[in-house]
Formats: structure tokens, sequence, C-alpha cells
């Protein structure tokens, strides 16, 4: 037990230190009256309109906006148990999130929106989603070797024909590094078991190149020294995607993960009011339309009178829906998560010092 709170002393130090070189992005009036302190694992670029027309319509609130990586963001949610500076935290990685929720390190908050939402998009009312999206393939047209992959398997039968051309030419996530590539990885493992045994070992046989982040992926897939990313948030791959027609977003047909983004108000946070606020904004019509017409997020509550929109998920095979339950935490059961990862880092023919 020792060794355990040791590895998360350490890791709690490593993050933490890393995270606070980071100055926060600011938003509204230097003489706003108070202050929003946003801890999000979201890029920049897919909520800063919403950060914009938030102030606007709130021009006594002046919001700072701190881009967190998932894991680090989990750990400094519990490093600041004590006095909080973040009144709202926002994540993809599900998991950690409702870990946070089950260890009481959230509040409970009740609203109108919130109560409108369905009961399978929100947990006790301490953790609430305000998107869902798809999980995808990004792929270089022009780089990418014979007919683009439909689904996993056909990405594991262009790999073996194509072994020169897909060598360390796909990318994913870290998932030592990255609390949502971790999460996403452990639900490939429930949803199709053998073909992630079988992927896991084309990738390693590969040397897949490994990532933090989805960003850093997708401007390697564009440059072309990937062909391929795999597991990627699709809010990011879109947007992408549709500025650059050298890359194509590949929904898989054979089942296509969705995931939520979900925000909570730690306990013990300063400005509840204000947290609560921003929150209800993400829920409100507004706010959910902003995010399907300007091509930031996958809205929770889509408008689904335009299928042909890009941002209405329309998958051509079966969506498995990454639920807000007990089910996530079993993965991050600390022994579970230890050999999951070892398994992983073996499989791909990574040491544990990579």
């Amino acid at each position: 037990m020792k060794q355990v709170f040791f590895w998360l002393a350490v890791v709690v130090s490593l993050n933490t230190t890393k995270l606070w070189a980071t100055e926060p992005v600011w938003f509204g009036n230097e003489n706003a009256q108070r202050i929003l302190i946003i801890n999000s694992a979201m890029d920049l670029a897919s909520f800063e309109p919403i950060l914009k027309k938030f102030v606007e319509l709130h021009p006594d609130v002046r919001v700072a906006y701190r881009d967190v990586n998932t894991l680090e963001l989990y750990y400094l949610t519990i490093k600041e148990q004590k006095k909080p500076e973040a009144s709202l935290v926002i994540s993809s990685a599900m998991d950690l999130h409702l870990k946070l929720v089950n260890d009481g390190y959230a509040q409970t908050y009740q609203s109108s929106f919130t109560d409108r939402l369905p009961s399978n998009f929100k947990w006790r009312n301490q953790l609430f989603a305000f998107s869902l999206e798809p999980i995808v393939m990004l792929v270089n047209k022009k780089a990418f070797p014979g007919d683009l992959p439909e689904d996993r398997q056909s990405l594991l039968q262009t790999i073996r024909q194509n072994e020169k051309a897909m060598t360390k030419r796909i990318g994913t996530y870290d998932i030592r590094q990255s609390g949502v590539g971790y999460l996403l990885a452990s639900q490939d493992a429930r949803q199709a078991d053998v073909t992630w045994g079988r992927l896991l070992e084309a990738f390693g046989s590969h040397d897949v190149q490994t990532y933090c982040c989805t960003h850093d992926i997708i401007d390697d897939v564009a440059s072309g020294k990937l062909v391929l990313g795999y597991n990627l948030l699709g809010s990011y791959a879109s947007q992408r995607a549709q500025e650059d027609d050298r890359l194509k977003m590949i929904l898989p047909k054979d089942y296509t993960l969705m995931l939520m983004r979900a925000a909570l108000i730690p306990k013990g946070a300063p400005n509840v009011e204000d947290a609560g606020i921003f929150l209800d904004f993400l829920l409100s019509d507004q706010a959910q339309k902003m995010m399907q017409t300007q091509g930031l997020l996958f809205p929770i509550q889509p408008d689904m009178n335009n299928p042909n929109d890009p941002y209405v998920v329309n998958a051509p095979g079966p969506t498995g829906i990454i639920e807000l339950d007990q089910q996530l935490l079993v993965g991050r059961d600390y022994a579970k998560q230890k050999r999951f990862i070892r398994n992983w880092e073996m499989a791909l023919e990574i040491s544990e010092e990579d």
C-alpha cells in the first residue's frame, strides 16, 4: 500500500509542477466584479467562442481559462482539495471525473438545465455531460497506402499488406500520459477484446508512435509524418478535416465509441454561483446550437432537423456510448490499471521507462 501512495505522490508532483508553468487565458472586462476560474482539458480553439459569448452575456464576470491535460487535471483537482482555485473543472476523461465525484471531490448542483438532462448524462447531480462526440480515425488521404480503412479489420489488413509504408506512421495516445487515452483503450478492450488484441499486436510490430495529446497526432497526420491517427476525439479531427483537404475523418463501421465531455464543481470551490451559471449556459439551447453550427463540439442535444450537418453523428455502424456509471470505476482500480498499462506496454513493445 505504501508503494501505491508513493507512486501517486510522484505523479501528482510531476504533473502539477508542469501544469503551473501554464498561464490562464482571460476573457471579459478587467474591471469585472467577479472572477470564474475554469480548469479544462478542452483545447481553447473549441471553447473560445463559448467563453466569449458567456462574458458578453455576463459582463460582471471575468473568466480565467486554463487548458490542462486530462491526467494532470485529475491530480490537480485532488491537490487543490483543501483550497480549490477553480470553480469548474471540465474533462473528456469520464472515468477520472467520475472517480473524483465518487471520492468526494465534487459538490451537488441542481437547476432547471441540469434537471432536463437525461439521467444517463449526469451522475448524482454532481457530474454533468454537455457534449457527446465520436471517437474516430483520421487519415492523410495522399499518404495513406491503398484504400482508406472503413473499420478496424480493414485497418489491420492494410497494415499487413503495407508493412513498410505503415511502420512508424500510426499514431495514438500514450495511455500512461493521457487520461482520455487510457479510457478509450480500456473501452476498446471491452468492446472487442480479440480485435483489440490483434490491433495492439499490429501496432507494436509496426512501431506505433504514442502521444500525450490529440493535436500533436493530428499535426503529424497532416504533415504526412503519420498516415493515420487512431482513437481521436471527433470534434478536433472534424475541425481539421474540414480545414485541410488532405485529411479525412473516419467513423469505424464495426463500432464507433461515443464519449461525453463533462463538468463538475469542486467541493469547497470559490464562486459556485457563477460556476453554476456557466454550467447552465453550456446546457442551454444557445450554447448547444453554437457547438453544432460553429463546428466546435458535438452537442449533447443536437438539432436533428439537419441530419447532414457534420456535427450530427451519422455513424455507419453501431455506436457504443461510454456510460456514466460505476463500471467506469472498475477500470481505474489501481491494480487493474497498472496491469492494463503493463500489458499495453508489452503488446506495443514499449519499456516502462519509455
